[in-house]
């Protein structure tokens, strides 16, 4: 955690109200954060995960049905694939949130829809670029094509050519956007490195409001909701497992976890490469910011928090629909850890950065 090298902060008032909130706050610089995050996590991020991508494809390409070992090997490259993906779901601004890119939709919308991956499937008549096959693209639906069925049924199905080429038109499908992606932040590294002001439009709003949505899906989406512990406007929903992410391969918990660390590697400003650098943890530093959930300094609770919820997850013996069943008084305990996190980030954080919450689930929390 460095010493910022740049952090300037102009008053609306005096040097004496910076800690006082949002109202305290007329406009934020904050470059050396954005150009950390921007040339050490986003990009080479990115750059990862296009290859895990092209790994994937070359995979594929070299699939043979006749062979357990080739169809073991497929499945672990589909396994990197997808904790990779965990490592960018948090950048959805800029190119990746351009209309015709969405990467979120576009890659790992689940839970996926079986009957319509099939009928793609059967049909042979398909248009993966429609929003209709959103949820039938993507890594879940090769999440569904490569697990759920036994290794002996899916080598007998994979005969299939069929079945294989859907793979690689979904696996081409993402990748045409993820190599948009890489290109395209070439120019808009400049944009968001060089972006002042804490508007809707700002590196800022944007940076926080999808670092906050992306850990608000780990808390609802990826664990509260399966187990049942998620609401809707305040209804509360079943438990439902054949909800959770990555249901066939059984890593639910294992993309959990991983997304967990991603996210904690970006707030403490670690870059791919190890070096500890500017993050979030060092503007909160920089504010002085109190939290308002447990005593005592903001940046430390939430670095903590992170600690304790990686922890508790890592915990687990099993796959999250087992646990739900079979173990949820622990589930509960962890739901309870990571809902504890979003006050810190959605209210305390957020006053501080001076930003509107622009994007949310539907908890109400």
């Amino acid at each position: 955690m460095k010493t910022l090298k740049s952090f300037t902060i102009f008053l609306l008032a005096v040097t004496s109200f910076v800690s006082c909130g949002p109202d305290a706050i007329e406009e934020v610089e904050f470059s050396d954060l954005f150009q950390n995050v921007a040339d050490n996590i986003i990009v080479p991020r990115y750059s990862n995960f296009d290859n895990a991508l092209s790994d994937l494809n070359l995979e594929l390409n070299n699939f043979n049905n006749s062979e357990l070992s080739s169809l073991e090997s497929l499945q672990q490259k589909f396994i990197d694939t997808y904790l990779s993906w965990q490592t960018v779901s948090a950048f959805e601004f800029g190119p990746a949130g351009e209309i015709s890119v969405l990467l979120r939709s576009n890659i790992n919308n689940f839970p996926t829809d079986e009957s319509r991956i099939e009928s793609n499937i059967q049909n042979n008549d398909y248009n993966l670029d429609v929003a209709s096959n959103y949820s039938a693209k993507g890594l879940p639906a090769l999440d569904y094509i490569l697990f759920h069925a036994s290794q002996d049924e899916l080598l007998m199905e994979l005969a299939d050519e069929s079945r294989v080429n859907y793979m690689k038109d979904c696996v081409s499908n993402m990748k045409s956007r993820v190599d948009y992606v890489v290109n395209a932040w070439d120019a808009y590294r400049n944009v968001f490195v060089g972006s002042e002001g804490n508007d809707q439009n700002s590196s800022l709003s944007l940076f926080f409001n999808y670092f906050l949505y992306d850990y608000e899906q780990i808390k609802r989406n990826k664990f509260a909701l399966p187990a049942g512990f998620a609401t809707e406007y305040g209804i509360p929903i079943s438990m439902d497992t054949s909800k959770v992410e990555g249901l066939y391969s059984a890593t639910s918990l294992e993309l959990i976890s991983a997304n967990l660390r991603a996210l904690e590697d970006l707030y403490l400003g670690v870059g791919e490469n190890g070096v500890d650098g500017i993050g979030i943890y060092e503007m909160l530093k920089e504010y002085n910011a109190v939290s308002t959930v447990v005593e005592g300094d903001l940046s430390e609770a939430i670095a903590n928090q992170f600690v304790i919820c990686k922890e508790l997850v890592n915990e687990f013996s099993n796959d999250l629909p087992y646990e739900i069943i079979n173990n949820i008084s622990q589930v509960q305990e962890t739901s309870n850890e990571l809902q504890k996190m979003v006050p810190m980030i959605k209210n305390d954080m957020r006053s501080y950065f001076s930003v509107t919450v622009t994007l949310g689930d539907s908890d109400g929390d």
